[in-house]
Formats: C-alpha cells, structure tokens, sequence
C-alpha cells in the first residue's frame, strides 16, 4: 500500500479552504489546514507535509513571512511551495518566487483540476526543486570593527568565537524580499561544527 502524499493547505478563508480540503482529499491527498501564516508555522514544526500550498494575504502572519521562515530553516527549505493567491501581479509573483516558492496559481483563474495537476506536477520535480537554494551570504564579523563588541556583548556571542571548537563564527545573512529596502535576516554559526 502506497503512503498518500501530504499537502498543508493554508488559506484564511474558510469556504476555499474547504473546497480545496474536499478536492485534494477526493484525489487522494492527506490534508493539513492552516487558517494563517502562523498556524502554518506550527503545523510544520510538528509534521512535515509533502507540498505547501500557501495564501499570501493572511492576518497575523502572512504568506511572504512563512516562505522566509522556511526557507532560512534546514529542516523546511526542501519542501515545495506553491503559492496560492487572489492576486497576480507580476511584483508578487516575483517576490514570493525569489523567496523560493516553486510555483505561483492565482485563485481566479484556475481551476480545482489545474491545481492538483500542479501540486502533481510539482511534487514529480520536487528533488530538482529542492536543489535550488536562496541566496545568502557568510559574513565574518571582526571583534575590533564599530559595535561588534556591543554586539558580542549583548547577545552573549564569546566575541564571534564558538564555545565548542574556538573557531571564528560567521554571520549568515538571508535576503528577505518582504521589504521594500534590502532587508536581511541573519544568525551566527559555526561553519566548523555548524553550531
């Protein structure tokens, strides 16, 4: 017997989150619901789906935060994403493909059929998909430049250097194109023991 494949449906409306649910588990998905980005959040921190198909515009948390969470997470950045959204303007499309989604579908145009058909499509591509990676870049931060100190101190960073194997730490720093100016998340680690 086959494993059905998982989708995690996030949608905050809940007439089409229920039209979806009912289409996906009729052609044999298993179905995970989220009513906004972070539900979406801690429905991946407890189980790992096969697929997103992910709303844009959601309260609390919208559909942009979740691809750059995913995406800066090694646990997350392999799953395929598929944005689902009401709108389709070349900007968004752009942003939410440059955060690593693998396909955008816009809600009006497309019908039930044409969406499994993607999320098909999709999940038959997903180990090239889950090659492709963000940019990002490694920074290493020297102890005597401007607030580097303050920064040490603050955070209780050891002066850049990891408490494991004394190896200089560098900063990893993740485009995140939810912004209108350049806009970066970023965190510390050891390329070393990876810490």
């Amino acid at each position: 017997m086959t494993t059905r494949q998982k989708v995690l449906l996030v949608e905050d409306s809940k007439a089409v989150q229920q039209i979806y649910k009912n289409k996906l588990m009729l052609e044999n998905f298993q179905v995970l619901t989220a009513d906004n980005g972070m539900e979406a959040i801690k429905v991946l921190s407890l189980d790992k789906p096969d697929i997103l198909l992910l709303d844009l515009m959601m309260p609390i948390m919208d559909g942009y935060k979740v691809l750059q969470v995913m995406k800066t997470d090694p646990k997350l950045q392999g799953i395929p994403v598929l944005v689902f959204s009401a709108k389709g303007q070349p900007e968004e499309v752009e942003k939410a493909l440059n955060l690593g989604a693998a396909g955008f579908i816009v809600k009006a145009t497309t019908k039930p059929n044409e969406v499994v058909d993607k999320i098909r499509a999709t999940l038959s591509e997903k180990p090239a998909g889950a090659q492709q990676e963000l940019t990002q870049y490694c920074v290493e931060i020297r102890p005597d430049s401007y607030d580097a100190a303050r920064l040490s101190g603050d955070f209780h960073l050891n002066n850049f250097i990891c408490p494991a194997c004394s190896q200089p730490m560098l900063l990893d720093l993740i485009p995140d194109f939810s912004h209108d100016t350049p806009w970066f998340t970023g965190k510390f680690f050891c390329p070393r023991c990876s810490r």
